[in-house]
Formats: structure tokens, sequence, C-alpha cells
């Protein structure tokens, strides 16, 4: 019989590895309950393990940009267990996985969150609102038409980035206005996630990811911030 591993809470994150890397190729090809319960200490050892210990690292300078926000690592860091029932993809494993964190809120898919996400592929970072209500754009380009300059200044950090891009998907019949191209790509989005992708690298695979991370979410702090005041009613 194999030996259990547990997972250590007091450690602290020192990377990734291309471990980690080969569990995911090898789940591609291999995704199927005898698989996975036959690797599953890979998954722990590689996956759950320095996910979490990626979190508990990352939780008090979250705390302190948004107190609100959860920092359980069993309630922030994703499950590889998909849910097949309603989907026509009956896979039972996620190739990837993720943590977001996020406040304590009925439906948090339309508030904004920060997140990270790891697969063979590489990784993503950043942070947004899923699937944002209409209602929550409508005021947040409220917001906009009130203080532009206000927002211009939000933006620029972002623009001015070379790792986080504004990702979404704008509205087919376009939103009449007359702000620059600066503001007006963000106006005429449909909802809001500002994101960064590396392939595999060095910063993944150390401690470094920890402050890369925490660099970016700070950047995006004032963003958050006006989101959760588009958000809130």
């Amino acid at each position: 019989m194999s030996k259990k591993v547990n997972f250590d809470n007091n450690s602290s994150f020192d990377g990734f590895s291309q471990s980690g890397i080969k569990f995911f190729h090898d789940l591609h090809r291999n995704n199927n309950r005898d698989w996975f319960h036959a690797n599953r200490e890979r998954y722990i050892r590689f996956i759950s393990d320095p996910m979490k210990r990626l979190v508990n690292s990352i939780s008090p300078m979250m705390s302190e940009l948004d107190p609100l926000v959860i920092t359980v690592p069993n309630r922030v860091v994703s499950r590889i267990y998909r849910d097949t029932r309603f989907s026509a993809d009956k896979l039972p494993y996620r190739p990837r996985v993720w943590f977001a964190f996020k406040r304590n809120v009925e439906c948090w898919t339309e508030t904004p969150t920060y997140f990270f996400q790891f697969e063979e592929t590489g990784y993503m970072f950043g942070m947004g609102m899923y699937s944002a209500p209409a209602a929550t754009m409508r005021k947040f380009r409220t917001m906009i038409d009130d203080k532009p300059e206000h927002f211009r200044k939000i933006i620029e950090p972002i623009q001015k980035s070379r790792n986080l891009k504004l990702d979404s998907d704008c509205y087919k019949r376009r939103i009449k206005s007359d702000y620059p191209a600066i503001i007006d790509k963000w106006y005429q989005s449909k909802s809001i996630a500002v994101l960064g992708q590396r392939d595999p690298d060095k910063i993944l695979f150390s401690s470094k990811l920890v402050d890369f991370l925490l660099d970016r979410f700070i950047l995006l702090k004032p963003l958050y911030d006006f989101l959760w005041q588009a958000a809130t009613y």
C-alpha cells in the first residue's frame, strides 16, 4: 500500500515543478477514474499541496487588499473533479487547477475576483468579473461618465504593463461614446477581465511566483475597488 501524502499547512511555497506539468500532460491522455485513483498521490504532491501553500503565502497580503475575501485554501482552490451531470463533456477531471480570492457572496462570478490558474501549457493570472450582470456594466459606464479622467488614471498602469491586458468581449452594437481608444475599449466591454498568460518558466518553478502575483494584484487594486463600486447597489 502506498504511503498517504499529507498537506503541510505551515510549509512555505517554493514553486511548482516539472512533475506537476508532467501530471497534467499524463491526465490529458488518461482522463479516467482508474488512472486518477492510481495517480492521486502525484496530484496531491505536485498540484494540490503546492497550490494550497501558494494560497497560504499570498493570503496575508490579499486580506490587506480586501479584508472581506475568503482565504481558507479549501474554499479558494478549485477542485479537479468535474460535475458532468449537465455537461456534454463527460471527462471526470479538469486538466487545470486555479485559485480565486473572492468575497462570500451569492454568486461570486458576478463580482470582482483575483485568480491564478496552472495547467500543462503554463499559467494565467489576473482579476475580473467572469459574468458581470448588465446592471453592473451600466453602472460601470455611468461611473466612467461621471469621472473619465479618474478612470483613465486607474487603467493607465494596466495599459503600460507588459504582463496584463484587458480580455473581454464587446457588445455587438457599439455603445455611443466619444472617449479615446484607451477608455473606449473598456466602455464597450460586456464584462471585465484583466489577465496575463505565461509559458512554464523559472518564476512558476520558484518562490518568486508569490511576489510576482502580488505585484500584479496590487497594481489591479484601484480597478478592483472601482468594479466593486459598480457591483454594489
